[in-house]
């Protein structure tokens, strides 16, 4: 069975995903450099990938159900395994933004307990749409933007989240995670400190559509790598911190175990990982919200205690009794 889940985890890890996509990318390219009737479709692709707006519209939704059923998901979210809390019902008239915490090094919790119906989100909170939301390079990785989008991932912004969410039947939701890349850099074992302090642009796509704010935490996410030492302030997270607001990415340096030896590679170690859903924050409907105004702070501090109080109901049972939860 363990070879089994490794083997679905070698097919559905996005890291290895990425790096595949890119060698059968630039190996098409060398091999047909000489042949423009075979290098004219992988042009004509490129140039798609630049100029295509799928990904701000919800990927490929017309797929997406069966693609977040696939076996696959199931089979490779037990290498952990995952597991998906339920702490309160999420009616389907109303619409929803999840905030998910902490970041991870990838988010994997993310990507098999909300990206897909390995654990049962589905029957968890039927009825509701949700469309995990992820950075916008992910959709330039070719061929791998194909298998993002089939599950109905898009990319994060302003106007997609209006978009989604301005549907007034209700049961849509969309998820984010909040501290994004930055926070990546604080991924390390028995830590959960979140980018979050400054971080309120989730609550205002809440606010303008009369949405629910729900804090998700998973636990575990900060368990399956190891990193370098990086503590705030030395010169290696200063280093970090600058590269990652020139290009948007984190250039985190981490580890994990291989395929055969559990010293030493880049796949996760088997390490429990629980996202608890919480309560839904039913927020106020301000169309017309703007960046710096009152009630965006008044709702902001309601959803840090709320993710503050999650937090604290469940660490021990999830392996977090001495942890302490720190914003940023």
């Amino acid at each position: 069975t363990r070879r089994i889940q490794m083997m679905f985890l070698l097919l559905t890890f996005p890291l290895l995903n990425m790096l595949w996509s890119f060698t059968a990318y630039f190996m098409y390219l060398w091999y047909f450099r000489n042949d423009w009737f075979m290098l004219s479709p992988m042009i004509l692709y490129t140039i798609w990938i630049l100029v295509d707006r799928t990904p701000s519209r919800g990927g490929y939704r017309w797929v997406k159900s069966w693609f977040r059923k696939l076996s696959m998901h199931k089979i490779s979210a037990q290498y952990y395994p995952c597991k998906l809390v339920r702490t309160s019902e999420l009616p389907t008239d109303k619409n929803y933004v999840l905030g998910y915490h902490p970041h991870g090094i990838i988010g994997i919790g993310a990507q098999y307990n909300f990206g897909s119906d390995a654990t049962g989100f589905d029957d968890l909170f039927p009825g509701i749409d949700l469309t995990l939301m992820t950075l916008t390079l992910t959709f330039k990785v070719p061929f791998f933007r194909e298998w993002v989008m089939a599950h109905g991932i898009s990319s994060v912004g302003e106007s997609t989240c209006n978009r989604i969410l301005s549907d007034s039947n209700g049961g849509r939701a969309i998820m984010i995670v909040v501290g994004g890349a930055a926070e990546a850099l604080d991924a390390r074992p028995e830590c959960m400190d979140l980018t979050l302090k400054r971080r309120k642009g989730f609550v205002r796509v809440a606010l303008r559509h009369g949405a629910c704010l729900v804090p998700v935490i998973s636990f575990g996410e900060n368990e399956i790598f190891g990193s370098i030492p990086n503590e705030r302030g030395s010169a290696v997270r200063r280093w970090q911190t600058w590269i990652q607001k020139k290009i948007g990415v984190a250039p985190v340096v981490f580890f994990g175990r291989g395929v055969f030896n559990y010293a030493f590679g880049v796949l996760p170690y088997r390490r429990p990982i629980t996202s608890i859903v919480g309560s839904p924050i039913q927020c106020p409907h301000v169309p017309d919200v703007k960046r710096g105004d009152p009630i965006v702070d008044k709702w902001h501090a309601k959803y840090l205690d709320s993710i503050q109080k999650l937090f604290e109901e469940h660490k021990d049972d999830c392996g977090y009794g001495t942890s302490q939860m720190s914003f940023y």
